[in-house]
C-alpha cells in the first residue's frame, strides 16, 4: 500500500524558512501574514518611534511585508511619500489594501519588486528601513551600498533584525536565513559609508 511520507523537521524548518523569505501560495496568503504582524510587532513600534517621520519626508521600507510599518509611517506624512517594495506577490496585495487610503491621497506607494534589482523606485530618499529582511539579502554589502545611494546626504537608515542568540532558539534554516551578531551588521553599514552608526 502506498503510505503518505511524513516532512521530517528539517522539511518543516525549510519550509517555513522559505515561506518567511517569500511568501507565497495559500500558505504565504493566509499564515505568513499573521505571523508576520505578531511576531514583527515589537520591532515595527521600534523602527516607528526611530524614523521619527516628518511631514515631507521620503522613506523607503525595503520587505514592507503587510505594510503595517508603512500604514503607521504614513500617519505624519503630508508633502512626502512612504514607499514600500517587497517581491512577495501575496505581501504586495496584503500591503495594498492595508494601505489603500494613502495609497488613494498619494502618499503611500506599494511597488513588488526586488529591491537589490528594481529601478522603479522614485529617489532620493531622507530614510529608509528594514524589518526582518537582512537575513535573505543574497550580497548584503551591495544591499548597503545601494541604500548609501538612494539616501540624501544626511539621511537615516535603519536595519531592525534579530541577533544570532534569538535565532538560534527558533527552528529555522540556515541555508535561507544569514544569522549576524549586532556587530556584524554595524561592520556593513560602516564599509558601505555609513557614519553615526550605533545599536539601539
Amino acid at each position: 500500500p502506498l503510505r503518505r511520507k511524513v516532512p521530517t523537521t528539517m522539511n518543516l524548518s525549510s519550509f517555513f524558512s522559505d515561506q518567511a523569505r517569500k511568501p507565497s501560495g495559500w500558505f504565504g496568503s493566509i499564515v505568513m501574514p499573521i505571523v508576520f504582524d505578531q511576531g514583527n510587532a515589537f520591532l515595527n513600534r521600534l523602527v516607528h518611534t526611530l524614523m521619527e517621520v516628518h511631514p515631507d519626508d521620503r522613506v523607503l521600507e525595503i520587505g514592507c511585508g503587510t505594510g503595517k510599518l508603512a500604514k503607521m509611517m504614513a500617519k505624519t506624512i503630508e508633502n512626502g511619500i512612504i514607499e514600500g517594495i517587497d517581491f512577495s506577490s501575496p505581501m504586495v496585495k496584503i500591503a495594498r489594501r492595508k494601505n489603500n487610503r494613502g495609497i488613494t491621497r498619494g502618499i503611500v506607494n506599494i511597488v513588488e519588486d526586488n529591491f537589490d534589482e528594481t529601478t522603479s523606485i522614485n529617489i532620493p530618499f531622507t530614510k529608509v528601513c528594514c524589518v526582518n529582511t537582512v537575513y535573505f539579502w543574497k550580497n548584503p554589502q551591495n544591499t548597503i551600498n545601494k541604500v548609501f545611494d538612494i539616501l540624501e546626504p544626511g539621511g537615516k537608515f535603519i536595519v531592525a533584525f534579530e541577533d544570532i542568540g534569538q535565532l538560534r532558539q527558533r527552528k529555522i534554516s540556515t541555508d535561507v536565513f544569514r544569522l549576524y551578531r549586532a556587530n556584524d551588521v554595524e561592520r556593513l553599514l560602516k564599509k558601505g559609508g555609513f557614519t553615526n552608526v550605533h545599536i539601539e
